[in-house]
């Protein structure tokens, strides 16, 4: 049985990055997910299809922003090592911005 209630939860680092992330502006969570986006690519993480991932009501906060919820979903369906690996480097992605 599932003990976390969001899928993030279950690790900290990936917690601590979404968490982050969605206390920060639009658009430095938009470059953030560029960047999400740009890490899985260069894994060879296969692409997601957009058309499946919005086939459902629109209710969590980084649903509001396509991309944003594009590069969430990209993290979501990561390996946990893979997973964990780029939350590691958004939190310092997001404190360099910060600087």
């Amino acid at each position: 049985m599932n003990m976390f209630k969001r899928w993030y939860d279950a690790d900290s680092a990936v917690s601590r990055a979404i968490n982050s992330l969605e206390k920060q502006s639009e658009e430095v969570q938009i470059a953030c997910a560029d960047y999400i986006i740009d890490l899985m690519k260069e894994i060879d993480f296969p692409q997601l299809s957009l058309e499946d991932q919005y086939n459902y009501i629109m209710r969590r906060w980084y649903d509001r922003n396509i991309k944003v919820s594009h590069a969430i979903e990209y993290l979501r369906l990561a390996p946990k090592d893979v997973r964990r690996d780029v939350a590691l480097k958004v939190l310092k992605y997001l404190k360099d911005l910060s600087k």
